[in-house]
């Protein structure tokens, strides 16, 4: 049976990674974090001098290298990342492509002001309040919500995890093992 890669978009703090384990969990898929896996890991291989821009495609270069990688062996996988922009996601949609597997996008449509609540009330280690107010407007004017021709799942804060669970099924090639 093909694989399936299950992608993750939408702000931080909007609840992509607590989702993305709910989902490891209920459809017994493995996640790849971009932040603990990803980046935590290969960040530091960014040729020095490298523009912010620079930086970000050299490890998403990275990131989509993993994801086929892990497709290639036919296992299927949950991509936890921001993917706010459309050419991002268009590229991890011909790595799905290439290694024949399903992609389902996943955006996480939450409103700024709970993301803003969120990083207030749980901020992220060594992150000054000032410059995660800057990450998150930074982002928010990159943000580009996914097009009717992506197909994606919006998944709203109130959205019940098992609802969640049940679109996604839905889009599931028949006979997957954790349709």
């Amino acid at each position: 049976m093909p694989p399936v890669l299950i992608a993750m978009c939408g702000l931080g703090f909007s609840g992509k990674s607590a989702l993305a384990g709910s989902l490891s969990r209920d459809l017994g898929i493995r996640v790849l974090s971009y932040d603990t896996e990803i980046y935590a890991v290969h960040g530091h291989l960014v040729p020095p001098g490298s523009s912010v821009a620079a930086e970000y495609d050299f490890v998403q270069d990275i990131a989509r290298e993993q994801v086929g990688a892990i497709l290639a062996t036919g296992e299927s996988l949950i991509y936890d990342d921001l993917l706010l922009e459309r050419d991002d996601r268009r590229k991890l949609a011909a790595v799905a492509r290439a290694y024949g597997a399903s992609l389902v996008l996943v955006y996480l449509d939450t409103p700024l002001a709970v993301i803003s609540r969120r990083s207030t009330e749980n901020p992220r280690p060594g992150t000054r309040p000032e410059s995660a107010k800057a990450k998150l407007q930074l982002d928010a004017s990159l943000l580009e919500p996914p097009e009717p021709t992506e197909e994606a799942i919006y998944v709203r804060p109130e959205d019940a995890v098992a609802d969640v669970v049940a679109r996604i099924r839905a889009r599931l090639p028949g006979g997957h093992p954790s349709a």
